[in-house]
């Protein structure tokens, strides 16, 4: 992370589009100023004003942009411009341009179109990367590169495809050996020389999972390609890439090893719906996913809007509060850093009507700034959270991106509301757990368990022998293992386990088999009835129902509806000094919750108890712990908080006793949000700096 007293707050700023008038360039310094911003994310499309022309470099309005940042205190997120091509290298080599699934090569323009292979386009990055690294070096305003910009996609070209080729032979030694993984077989898909192999092929669903899995590492090697002279030259100066949540293709865990930090993009879309605390669960859910790359240590948001963006079918505004409220909750999360996109509107192009901090009127008067302005301000106060790392929860879910990849790749499992069946799984769990009062981290397939009370891992479809023994020992050890429908169904290679679902030799540690699985059209309901510890819960089951037989698990919720009525559906084994629970069906979500509460209850884990939709949230700061308090509704909450002292954050007044929540209220305790300027910590910076030479 970048070395700071307080949580640092700023935007995406593109000063050479604004070169023609240099006026703007030293208001937005002082309306920076005004909105308490201590950085800005600088030169992120910027390459054709940094190189115009091959090995041609005008670093003259950055020296400015950097000096005058330095002078006012401000520091520099200093982007690598590899997230968009100049037009001219573009034209001048073809082969930096993709290929789609078609194989047509696609035109110059656009963004997040470049080859990841080719090795003209890595090393021009490298180039312009040194050139940058030199230059600004020991610039006081450099705290961090911000490398690319929301890498992600997939090239099919010769070279990619040659890349591939070569990964196979490393990841399976023989031909042989690939089409026994692929069970090629199948359909006359058996090759016999390595050419033959496409790069896509929808009728093998373990290509498509090896081609996910290969070009993400071809971006991880990109992205190691791009920070290699930026580490020799500044090694002091740490690297990100602003992720973008659970986007497919991007297995974001292999990332966050290769990363000095973590940053994240995120943009929940305004709802006024009566509903809109389930998007907000849906955000802490990315947020947790974030602490979890960082290892649990504190992560960056490094784009949000302040109010709407311009790519949503309904590009809503944010009502008052909502975005107050969601940079809390980040920050609750673990955020240590604050950005938008964007500082300022731009003119023209593709989002000049996306959300920024300055509108297109250019003044102070308006909603969103002071919004802005406000959010600087509650920020300020949080200085004493920084760089402490979120407390660890009793429990961990599991958020896999192979499994998710194979599920996706396989014809037969119902496909989940936006696509996705495995991250949907995964979400609903998350939210009931937070429903039910219990903290959740989130960590990867491989992670050490061993640290948690509780692991839950919903849709675990793809599931190898060496994971499913690390879970079960992890029960045995005392621990609890939470599986869900679609667990354990194919091996890392998309093949189908033979013995029984779930597998590998999983029947045993759940103590049932599961014979079949009913998927059901989008209106069609299935009952779900029974007891857990005295709490009668009758619920419905809806899209995936599995028809299982006990095999020595306790029954703890049957099927009453359909012809498999009566059959288990929530299941408790013991194994060893601790045990499995198995939902065989997606449940609605009081009957989640029902059961996370009857978990918590019987393992004895820290909960709260409140109003659905209100979440409080604790983290730690250097003079003691910072509490959260947050009504994530559109409407009036009541709420005890007995002989707790918060403090309204939009006006700074105390709370105690019997209060009522506003719509998107957000209260804190442990810090003094009033006097919020007396509680910051000043940035020293130099006010002047003599440029290296390139």
């Amino acid at each position: 992370m970048p070395s700071c007293e307080r949580v640092l707050y700023g935007a995406d700023y593109n000063p050479d589009q604004w070169l023609h008038d240099p006026a703007v360039l030293l208001e937005d310094v002082e309306l920076m100023k005004k909105v308490h911003a201590t950085s800005a994310s600088v030169g992120i499309f910027s390459w054709t004003a940094l190189e115009p022309s091959p090995g041609v470099y005008t670093f003259d309005w950055l020296d400015e942009t950097m000096d005058r940042f330095a002078k006012n205190g401000l520091v520099v997120f200093l982007a690598t411009p590899s997230g968009s091509k100049p037009m001219w290298m573009s034209e001048l080599y073809p082969e930096i341009r993709r290929v789609n699934a078609h194989g047509q090569r696609e035109p110059s323009g656009g963004r997040h179109n470049h080859c990841p292979t080719s090795p003209v386009y890595r090393q021009a990055v490298a180039r312009i990367n040194r050139e940058l690294a030199k230059r600004y070096a020991k610039h006081p305003a450099l705290a961090l590169w911000h490398i690319g910009n929301e890498l992600n996609g997939e090239c099919h070209c010769p070279l990619c495809k040659n890349a591939f080729h070569d990964w196979l032979k490393q990841r399976y030694g023989s031909l042989e050996e690939l089409n026994r993984a692929w069970w090629a077989g199948f359909w006359n898909h058996t090759f016999t020389d390595w050419s033959q192999i496409p790069t896509i092929d929808k009728s093998i669903d373990g290509l498509c999972v090896d081609w996910l899995r290969f070009m993400n590492d071809q971006h991880v090697s990109f992205l190691e390609t791009e920070m290699a002279p930026l580490r020799e030259i500044t090694p002091q100066v740490p690297c990100t890439t602003n992720m973008m949540g659970t986007n497919r293709g991007t297995n974001y865990w292999k990332w966050s090893k290769t990363l000095d930090c973590i940053s994240n993009d995120i943009y929940p879309l305004p709802d006024d719906r009566a509903d809109t605390w389930r998007k907000s669960l849906g955000s802490d859910f990315t947020h947790s996913l974030m602490r979890g790359f960082a290892g649990g240590n504190p992560w960056m948001i490094m784009e949000c809007s302040p109010s709407s963006v311009n790519w949503s079918k309904i590009n809503k505004l944010k009502r008052p509060g909502v975005h107050l409220q969601e940079v809390m909750q980040a920050v609750a999360n673990g955020a240590d850093v604050v950005h938008y996109f964007q500082w300022r509107k731009g003119l023209g192009g593709f989002e000049k009507f996306h959300g920024a901090v300055v509108d297109h009127e250019g003044g102070t008067e308006g909603r969103v700034f002071k919004e802005c302005a406000e959010v600087g301000r509650v920020l300020r106060s949080l200085s004493p959270v920084v760089g402490i790392a979120p407390a660890r929860a009793p429990v961990a879910l599991v958020y896999d991106w192979e499994a998710r990849w194979a599920l996706d790749s396989s014809a037969g499992p119902k496909a989940g509301t936006y696509g996705d069946r495995y991250t949907e799984a995964c979400v609903e769990n998350f939210r009931a757990l937070r429903s039910a009062g219990v903290e959740v981290d989130l960590v990867a397939v491989d992670a050490d368990f061993s640290p948690y009370r509780v692991v839950v891992t919903p849709a675990l479809y793809s599931l190898s022998t060496e994971t499913a023994r690390r879970l079960a020992d992890f029960a045995s050890a005392g621990g609890t293992w939470v599986a869900t429908y679609l667990t354990g169904y194919v091996d890392t290679n998309n093949r189908c386990w033979r013995g029984g679902f779930p597998g590998p030799c999983l029947r045993e540690v759940f103590g049932f088999w599961n014979e079949e699985v009913d998927y059901l059209f989008d209106d069609e309901k299935v009952l779900v009835q029974g007891a857990f510890s005295g709490l009668d819960l009758l619920t419905e089951a809806t899209d995936i129902v599995e028809h299982i037989h006990a095999e020595g698990a306790t029954t703890l919720a049957t099927v009453e509806s359909e012809f498999y009525a009566g059959s288990p559906i929530i299941l408790r084994n013991d194994w060893g000094m601790g045990q499995t629970c198995y939902i065989g069906a997606r449940l609605a979500e009081e009957g989640y919750v029902a059961f996370y509460q009857h978990l918590a209850k019987e393992l004895d884990l820290p909960r709260l108890s409140l109003p659905r939709g209100v979440v409080r949230k604790t983290r730690l700061g250097a003079d003691g712990p910072v509490e959260f308090l947050f009504n994530y509704n559109r409407h009036e909450v009541a709420l005890d908080l007995g002989e707790d002292t918060f403090v309204r954050v939009a006006d700074g007044k105390p709370c105690r006793g019997k209060i009522t929540l506003r719509p998107y209220d957000s209260l804190l305790k442990g810090v003094r949000v009033s006097d919020a300027a007396a509680a910051a910590k000043p940035v020293s910076h130099p006010t002047r700096h003599e440029l290296q030479p390139s």
